[in-house]
Formats: structure tokens, C-alpha cells, sequence
């Protein structure tokens, strides 16, 4: 087997100090021009690699990148628009202070958690994931900060969140301005294990996912308020893409014609309710108001524009990463939303 070739082998034949060949690599502003190209070319020649990242790391106590664990596969990090805008967040803020992201899919818990514990990153993001599972074990073994996103997770070193309570009391005090009077809630999924359709009150009482149990109470706060009893609403949980939402959305206003009020609790799930509506021949708003929670560039493309409670993902993203590549331990921000008013809700 080669032996590898070391940094103070490229620094011997270069004529450089160990020092000045390790900055042409990762601070190559304090390094001349002439004397960095002579440094890359002596590494090209001898088939240098590159610094090692732990040996890095040792060195320096830094790796220079944040590792950000999704609960899904990593084509839904990619496909999501809530997903890709908030990573767009963490991105604007790594690039800002020269770091790098890995990203870290859990929906296989094995690989997931062989992934945390070799990745060279100086803190982890974990979005909308609960804290009783192996992989955030995994993570705190780790001893590094962890930042938690639209989640609570005991022990982390920053938390970002939305005030989910108020944006589900907000739209359902919306939706009740508008007139309607039997509602339907559209849930995302409760738990880590997946569940599809009419929701019972046990499966409601389960949610282990912050943003389903604080979206939820805001909901039927305001519609208490109104006279309307958590049994009389009925409750659907769904995958969050259009089609299954779709598809779920229209056995349940075949079964029950009633409903005049949905209630979605993401933008992505509230456009297939828009869908659904139009396939069963329902009116948007007229006779069916449809409400979503994100604020994503879709919603306003659909037929008829979907009004929803609207967040910033960019900003969420951008702050989650501020915290976890600051010294500012246990602090907790929390984000407010605001109604975009579009044409899927009608006030009276």
C-alpha cells in the first residue's frame, strides 16, 4: 500500500513551513499567491489529498460544518418546499461564516445514527423530531451542541420554533369569521409511526410532534370558544404530500357533506384539499373555505389561491444555524405568523 502523503511533505518540498502550507489549504487569504500556487502544485505533484478532516479537527477543535438531521428520506429534504427553504436558511448562514452542511437522513435509524457518530461537524440541527428516540441519543453522546427546530428536546443548546399554538387558533378564529361551521382538521402525522385517516381521541392524545400537539390545541381553543366540541370536528391525519391529502380529503366530504371548514395544518396538505374539493364538485369558498399553515409559493398558484398562515422558513433556518455556530447557550426563539388572505377563504 502508498504510503500517504502528509501536509509536512507537500510543506518539505514546496520550501514552506508546515504553518504556511496548512493556511494556503484552509485560510488561503494569509498566504501570497506565488507561494499558494507553488504549495498546490508541489501537492498535485506528490498526490496530496488534502488536510485530513479529524487530524483537522484535533488541531483546531473545529471541523468547519453543521450536520442537519431530517426525520425523512433525503429526497424529501430536496423535494419539500418547506424542507428546501429552510435549508436555504441554514445555508445563507454557513456561507456567511465560511461552513460547510451534511445532511443526515433518519429515516433508516441504523444508518441514521452510524452517520451522526462519524460526522466530522461541530453541531447538529434536528428538525421537527422528538427526543425519545436513539438517534438523539446518539447526538448527545456526542457532547457537541445541539439545535433543536420545531421541536423541544431536552438538553438542547437552542431551540427555534413557530408559536404553532397561535397560528392554529388564528385560523380557526379565520375560518369561523368566514362563516364556517363544520370543520374538518387535516393533521399532519402524530407520531414517528405512521398512521394514515380519521384520526380517534386516543391517536389525538399521542401526538408526540410539538408542531400536531400545539397546532391542534389552537384549533379547537378557538373553536370551544365557539361552541364546537373537539367530537364534533372530524379529524383526518395525512401524509404531507398534495395526492394523499387529496385523496383522504375527498372520501371524507363524500361521507360527510356538512364540512364547510378545513382546517390544514401545512400548505402541502390544504392544496390537495383545494384538489379534492374541485374533483367533488365542492365550491372554494363559497361553500367549502380551505385554510393552510406555511406560506409557500404553491399556495398561490392553486385554483383559487390558498389562504394560509404564513411563516418564514428562510429566517427559521437562518437563525437555527446563528445559534448553533454561536457561544449563546439555551436560548429559545420563537417565530409568529401572520394571514396571507387569498382567495380559498371568503370573510363575511
Amino acid at each position: 500500500m502508498a504510503k500517504r502523503v502528509k501536509l509536512l511533505d507537500v510543506a518539505k518540498a514546496a520550501g514552506v513551513s508546515q504553518g504556511t502550507a496548512s493556511n494556503a489549504f484552509g485560510k488561503p487569504d494569509l498566504v501570497r499567491p506565488e507561494v499558494r500556487e507553488r504549495i498546490f502544485e508541489a501537492a498535485k505533484e506528490l498526490g496530496y489529498r488534502g488536510p485530513h478532516v479529524m487530524a483537522r479537527m484535533l488541531r483546531t477543535g473545529k471541523a468547519g460544518a453543521l450536520g442537519v438531521v431530517f426525520p425523512d428520506n433525503l429526497e424529501y429534504a430536496f423535494t419539500d418546499p418547506v424542507a428546501i427553504e429552510l435549508l436555504r436558511g441554514i445555508g445563507r448562514e454557513c456561507a456567511h461564516h465560511g461552513v460547510n452542511v451534511m445532511i443526515i437522513s433518519a429515516e433508516n435509524p441504523e444508518q441514521a445514527i452510524a452517520a451522526v457518530n462519524n460526522a466530522a461537524v461541530d453541531a447538529f440541527l434536528v428538525h421537527c423530531y422528538s427526543d425519545n428516540n436513539d438517534i438523539i441519543a446518539a447526538i448527545q453522546r456526542r457532547n457537541q451542541p445541539l439545535i433543536s427546530i420545531d421541536t423541544d428536546i431536552a438538553g438542547a443548546a437552542g431551540t427555534v420554533v413557530l408559536d404553532d399554538f397561535g397560528a392554529g387558533r388564528n385560523a380557526a378564529q379565520h375560518l369561523l369569521e368566514c362563516g364556517a361551521k363544520k370543520f374538518a382538521i387535516l393533521s399532519l402525522q402524530a407520531t414517528e409511526h405512521d398512521h394514515f385517516g380519521p384520526m380517534s381521541s386516543n391517536r389525538l392524545g399521542a401526538a408526540s410532534h410539538r408542531v400536531v400537539r400545539e397546532r391542534m390545541a389552537g384549533y379547537h381553543e378557538v373553536l370551544k370558544t365557539a361552541g364546537i366540541n373537539a367530537d364534533d370536528v372530524i379529524h383526518i391525519e395525512c401524509d404531507n404530500q398534495s395526492e394523499h391529502s387529496a385523496k383522504l380529503t375527498a372520501e371524507m366530504l363524500t361521507t360527510h357533506p356538512e364540512i364547510d371548514g378545513i382546517l390544514a395544518m401545512s400548505d402541502v396538505i390544504a392544496i390537495g384539499a383545494i384538489d379534492a374539493a374541485r374533483a367533488v364538485g365542492r365550491k372554494v369558498p363559497e361553500d367549502l373555505k380551505i385554510i393552510g399553515i406555511d406560506g409557500i409559493q404553491a399556495g398561490e398558484r392553486t385554483d383559487p389561491p390558498l389562504t394560509t398562515m404564513y411563516q418564514d422558513f428562510v429566517e427559521k433556518g437562518r437563525l437555527a444555524a446563528e445559534l448553533a455556530l454561536s457561544d449563546t447557550t439555551g436560548k429559545t426563539i420563537t417565530l409568529e405568523t401572520s394571514l396571507l388572505l387569498r382567495g380559498s377563504s371568503k370573510p363575511v
